[in-house]
């Protein structure tokens, strides 16, 4: 028994209808990854550009620490705090805060939405294990620092401010 020729018109049509679709879709869910990906290498390369500039203003307030010969008086503002002073800055969490001061990176980081910032904190001195101080000639204390630094990737948000920021924290012995 023959078929007529009419009772299969529009079955081509309906099968690349069917596979138009799924071939959008996968088109679709391609690009979607593809922007997702590119998104992901963004973000991970401002959290890089931000935690570079954040080492930068340690290793920049360490070297102030080594080299200056008479360090400024801990007096909980303008970045020299003494250890957990209430006015130091605070970085991390919900509250973030400036407190008394920070200094300012001294160089120039281009590429980041905002200048690195760092402060300092003197922690107690300590006297080395086994020197005694009964013999008539004391014995240098060392003295003991945390550095605190904040840096800022490249990205801004919708008001102006960074969109990434790193708080990297380091103890300094000085000499």
């Amino acid at each position: 028994m023959a078929s007529r020729p009419g009772s299969q018109v529009g079955a081509a049509l309906m099968m690349a209808l069917i596979f138009l679709v799924l071939m959008t879709l996968l088109g679709t869910t391609a690009m979607r990854g593809s922007a997702f990906q590119e998104q992901m290498a963004g973000n991970s390369r401002d959290w890089n550009v931000a935690f570079q500039s954040a080492e930068a203003a340690l290793r920049e307030a360490e070297s102030y620490i080594q080299l200056t010969p008479v360090l400024p008086e801990f007096d909980d503002a303008d970045g020299f705090y003494q250890v957990n002073a209430a006015s130091r800055p605070v970085w991390t969490g919900d509250a973030t805060s400036d407190g008394n001061g920070f200094i300012t990176y001294a160089g120039d980081l281009d590429g980041t939405a905002d200048t690195p910032r760092y402060y300092i904190e003197e922690l107690s001195t300590v006297r080395p294990a086994g020197t005694e101080t009964e013999t008539g000639t004391p014995m240098e204390e060392i003295a003991y620092f945390r550095v605190t630094a904040v840096g800022y990737g490249a990205a801004v948000n919708d008001d102006g401010s960074a969109a990434t920021s790193v708080v990297l924290s380091t103890v300094y012995r000085n000499r």
